[in-house]
């Protein structure tokens, strides 16, 4: 079983990854932050001097780490979310999108049923590394 880290810098450290003020920004905007949010969105809230390129890196590593999940609104953009930090990789939750202005939020007490993908009919040969489940609306700024 894992522990959920302390901290920022030990939660860097358990995904093999070197405690940077870069990392450390951008996790805390995304800690913060409280919902997915796209790269421009992260980039705008971070000090002065970290660039486009490096913030993508960052979100990138995130990713692979399984620090981070990613969505895909329907505007196509990714929005970034804080992962399972307990270290367990998982991101076994559904997602609401306003279809108006385009917000994305965690469902995080509304599980992906884990077996939709195994049995999805995916051809043997693939690997399903996990579903998505969307539920479409209106969020509260946007329902009128």
């Amino acid at each position: 079983m894992t522990t959920r880290p302390k901290n920022l810098d030990e939660l860097l450290r358990n995904a093999g990854l070197r405690c940077t003020s870069v990392r450390l920004e951008v996790l805390k905007v995304l800690t913060h932050a409280g919902q997915p949010v796209s790269a421009p969105q992260v980039l705008e809230r971070l000090p002065d001097g970290i660039d486009r390129v490096t913030l993508y890196r960052t979100l990138n590593s995130f990713t692979e780490k399984k620090l981070l999940h990613r969505i895909r609104g329907d505007d196509q953009i990714w929005r970034y979310g804080l992962g399972d930090l307990g270290g367990t990789g998982r991101h076994g939750h559904a997602h609401f999108v306003c279809d108006k202005c385009g917000t994305v939020e965690c469902l995080s007490d509304t599980p992906a049923p884990e077996k939709t993908a195994r049995r999805s009919g995916v051809r043997p040969g693939y690997r399903v590394d996990y579903s998505e489940v969307l539920v479409h609306g209106a969020c509260p700024d946007c329902r009128h």
